[in-house]
């Protein structure tokens, strides 16, 4: 099984930032490669299913997510219900912690995934896929936490965000 993980920084206190994050309307702001979230209104919640509209690259296609679990305040699991994601098994864990400091708080973005179980599957992760796919979601997962950084940066934004 292959695992790529992403951690930073944020400057905001743990509580903003999740009611940041659990809100699919400001999946947009901070995911670049996210165009729009539709049918949902409110918090996350375990079952949901989260239709995204994205832009990789050169393709720009509908994901649809299930929200596998919501523990509050602390992390989001998600599975992806497209034939390729469910085909690789695959899933995404959003995890936030409060840092020593209570005006930042650390996330972390885990990304996990099964190319099959066999030898020279697991040969080939391990030393060309796991370090390809680390650079790639590496760079897009920085991008989306250092647009999350921007926007509780700011002090004229950090009230206007949540509203």
């Amino acid at each position: 099984m292959g695992v790529c993980r992403v951690k930073a920084l944020i400057s905001a206190p743990l509580p903003h930032l999740w009611d940041f994050l659990i809100r699919p309307q400001n999946m947009h702001m901070w995911c670049p490669f996210i165009q729009q979230v539709t049918g949902i209104d409110r918090p996350l919640q375990a079952g949901d299913r989260v239709m995204q509209w994205r832009k990789d690259f050169f393709r720009h296609y509908c994901q649809v997510l299930l929200v596998e679990e919501v523990i509050s305040y602390r992390s989001l699991r998600f599975r992806d219900l497209s034939p390729g994601g469910l085909k690789m098994d695959a899933r995404a864990t959003i995890s936030v912690e409060e840092a020593r400091d209570r005006e930042a708080t650390w996330i972390e973005e885990v990304i996990s995934y099964s190319l099959g179980s066999s030898r020279a599957v697991q040969w080939l992760d391990c030393w060309l896929v796991n370090p390809v796919m680390q650079l790639v979601i590496g760079h897009k997962t920085n991008k989306a936490f250092r647009r999350l950084e921007a926007l509780f940066g700011r002090p004229d934004k950090k009230g206007d965000m949540l509203e």
